[in-house]
């Protein structure tokens, strides 16, 4: 009751404004496409990442995505150990612990109002 009175005391002069929808959103378009830099990195390693479009947040992908991104992971070769350092995750064991020139591998996934992006990343 204190949260609301102090709301009402702060904010309650206000007035709503109606929206008039004269600013209507346009659909998102994803244009993909690629960048290459041709320098060495300060720390030498070479980073490589793949993208691939996926819907966003209200597509019926939403849930399959986040699951795939969780089921992959990914990782650092340094780590710590222990639990939540993703060292059991399927792209650290299949990755990682086999090829000692992989530095990193990870899945990623963003996702906007009408489209998303799920990739994987990586270095060495």
């Amino acid at each position: 009751d204190h949260l609301v009175q102090l709301t009402k005391d702060h904010f309650g002069h206000l007035q709503q404004v109606a929206s008039d929808n004269s600013s209507a959103k346009q659909a998102s378009e994803y244009l993909g496409g690629q960048v290459i830099l041709d320098r060495m990195a300060p720390d030498g390693l070479v980073r490589v990442g793949l993208g691939f479009k996926v819907g966003g947040w209200h597509s019926e992908e939403l849930v399959t995505v986040c699951v795939l991104q969780t089921l992959l992971g990914g990782g650092s070769s340094f780590s710590a150990g222990g639990p939540g350092k993703g060292m059991y995750s399927r792209l650290y064991r299949q990755i990682l612990n086999r090829y000692g020139w992989a530095e990193s591998s990870e899945a990623f996934a963003a996702f906007y109002d009408e489209l998303g992006v799920f990739g994987l990343s990586g270095s060495t």
